[in-house]
């Protein structure tokens, strides 16, 4: 058994591990997890296709547990067709070299890096190679993935990679579900604005890479920014980053879920909705700005600098008047639309700071629901 990917990878860089570690094994990886399983007090999912399996721990944690094996794409971008195989064959068929290493846990190689593709020589190096020609075309997502490690890892694409890289870049499929979930990994990364820089390096030509790399960082950290201000809605980072360099017709394309798509584009309106609030408002037209406004598109005219969002959050969008349709229905005023107009004229006024105390915000109302 070894461990294997970029737990060893992680090590040997001296950072810290991710909250998933991979374990290959030849032999019956189900038989193996289901033991661990026991062991750990795991909740154990197999998959019997691949010979893998997952264990789900405690505090967030996952363990895979993976039967070595080979692999062929019987199409690019395909799911691979996998078979058993040795240590040996499991390392080969990954990706880069530095996520083909391996470290013994049990048998003759217990203790020992295995390390057959230079993937340690690469790492010192600061240099990310394709492990083997072709890496790209049977499965293009590698492309982005390329992008993600080598802007989290500051590593440089060796001149092969980046060449194969750039001969399949204009084939990038955005409607690979496989693509944009690792599109999904790369913007959900702190390294991102790199990233996306590299790709377009490469000649990827569906993203709306408009900003400059420095310029991309400066508003995904704004975006970050907005995100921990109190009040802020939780709205996935990701998404939100999505927006700033995808178009509506990228978006349209992109295998993302609906969801996704509609926060990426809600957050490319922030640009209007900051200079709307811009202006010198009161805090009652503020509000009706906001009340019904997305929150990706308030987050993101926060970002941009419309400080009145983050004023709305924590003063004003929670505001309740002292008095309800309740109140004004025993008052005399009949059930209807009168009562909503009354009370939103109400809200105004109490935010404007026009009226203040139970009797006149119950007089203002009146008199309006009697107008």
């Amino acid at each position: 058994m070894s461990l294997v990917g970029g737990a060893v990878r992680d090590i040997l860089l001296g950072r810290p591990a991710g909250p998933d570690l991979d374990l290959v094994v030849e032999g019956d990886a189900a038989t193996l997890a289901r033991r661990l399983g026991r062991v750990l007090g795991a909740t154990v999912t197999v998959h019997e296709r691949f010979g893998t399996a997952e264990l789900e721990l405690p505090r967030g944690r996952r363990l895979d547990v993976g039967m070595a094996r080979r692999e062929r794409y019987p199409a690019p971008g395909a799911l691979p067709e996998v078979a058993p195989g040795s240590l040996a064959d499991d390392l080969a068929r990954r990706d880069f070299t530095v996520n083909a290493m391996a470290f013994g846990l049990s048998g003759p190689d217990a203790g020992s890096l295995i390390d057959p593709h230079g993937g340690r020589r690469d790492l010192a190096d600061g240099v990310l190679r394709a492990l083997r020609d072709g890496a790209f075309a049977e499965d293009p997502s590698r492309l982005v993935r390329a992008a993600r490690y080598a802007a989290r890892l500051d590593l440089v694409l060796e001149p092969g990679t980046s060449r194969a890289a750039r001969a399949v870049a204009d084939d990038l499929d955005p409607g690979s579900a496989r693509v944009a979930d690792e599109l999904r990994r790369l913007l959900a990364e702190p390294s991102a604005p790199r990233a996306i820089a590299i790709l377009a390096s490469l000649g990827v030509s569906w993203l709306a890479l408009a900003p400059p790399a420095g310029e991309l960082a400066r508003r995904v950290a704004a975006l970050d920014a907005a995100l921990a201000r109190p009040g802020a809605p939780p709205v996935p980072a990701w998404a939100l980053r999505l927006g700033l360099v995808a178009d509506e017709r990228t978006l349209g394309n992109l295998a993302v879920p609906a969801w996704a798509a509609g926060v990426a584009a809600e957050a490319r309106g922030g640009t209007r909705l900051a200079a709307a609030l811009a202006r010198d408002l009161r805090p009652s037209e503020v509000d009706a700005l906001l009340a019904s406004m997305p929150a990706a598109t308030a987050l993101a005219a926060l970002a941009e600098g419309a400080e009145p969002v983050a004023r709305w959050w924590a003063e004003w969008r929670d505001l309740r008047t002292a008095v309800s349709g309740a109140d004004l229905v025993a008052a005399g005023v009949a059930p209807g639309p009168t009562i909503g107009r009354a009370l939103r004229r109400l809200r105004a006024a109490v935010l404007d700071g026009d009226v203040a105390g139970r009797e006149a915000e119950l007089a203002l109302a009146l008199q309006e629901a009697r107008r």
